[in-house]
């Protein structure tokens, strides 16, 4: 059993995914939704799930004993350095491209990393211009 099993997390009405389908399969939703009790968004949080699960779960060690854990469990922060770092540590082949250079700024400079690892209010009072280091080395490096 994974770690996010029966967790839900609580969307912010902010956040919306859009999905691009016929109308007919809208209607589908809909009358699948109503029949079933709930929502729309609910009955596709609910079929995506287990996917996201299987695909997303990783193993780590917690004490010596092997766990499942699930990634964004792991790794969501709602700030985006706190985030980037905590992803590049955990689950280092989700990062994109230039998320990877951001993680090289920030290693190869003793500013933002110490013995117990890195030093997250360094990185986040310093993100824009880590960042745009960062974009500025993808920029002169990339072929």
């Amino acid at each position: 059993m994974t770690a996010a099993k029966g967790r839900r997390s609580s969307p912010d009405k902010a956040d919306r995914l859009a999905l691009r389908i016929s109308a007919k399969d809208k209607f589908a939703l809909e009358l699948l939704a109503q029949k079933k009790g709930t929502t729309v968004s609910a009955l596709i949080l609910d079929a995506i799930r287990v996917p996201l699960e299987q695909g997303l779960t990783i193993i780590k060690r917690e004490g010596g004993v092997e766990v499942e854990a699930y990634i964004p469990d792991e790794v969501y922060d709602p700030l985006e350095p706190d985030r980037i770092v905590k992803l590049a540590l955990i689950a280092p082949e989700f990062l994109s491209d230039l998320e990877q250079v951001i993680w090289k700024v920030i290693q190869e400079d003793p500013a933002y990393t110490g013995e117990d690892g890195p030093k997250f209010k360094a990185i986040r009072d310093r993100w824009e211009s880590i960042k745009s280091t960062a974009d500025d080395l993808l920029k002169l490096h990339s072929s």
